[in-house]
């Protein structure tokens, strides 16, 4: 174990920087990753609550700031994801509902987008 005595000395020397630098770009780059992860999963929620109704869209709006997709059925809002604390028709009232997409476009657009990615590995 003759690597454990440089590998102390490194800690002690490069270690309070280490930590620095952590706080400084590292738990900030953590938790945009984070949150960047939450909105992902959202909107496959999303999509998976409008995939289940009749004539189901999602619509992309910003609350507060944050992301929320709002399912749509119908032309009415059923649902947000994730859940606002106003209500839906006024969360929607001046949304561009031509903008909604169905879970089938998404789906066609994930397929799409995986196959181009295979496509670049492979070249």
């Amino acid at each position: 174990m003759s690597w454990i005595g440089p590998a102390a000395k490194k800690a002690a020397t490069y270690g309070p920087q280490a930590k620095i630098a952590w706080d400084k770009a590292g738990r900030p780059a953590a938790e945009i990753a984070a949150k960047k992860a939450q909105v992902q999963l959202q909107r496959r929620k999303a999509f998976a609550k409008a995939a289940t109704v009749v004539e189901g869209s999602v619509v992309r709006l910003v609350h507060a700031g944050e992301p929320v997709h709002v399912v749509m059925a119908h032309g009415e809002p059923i649902e947000a994801y994730p859940p606002v604390d106003v209500g839906l028709d006024v969360l929607v009232k001046d949304a561009d509902l031509t903008a909604a997409v169905t879970s089938e476009q998404y789906e066609a657009k994930r397929v799409r987008a995986r196959i181009a990615r295979a496509r670049g590995r492979s070249s």
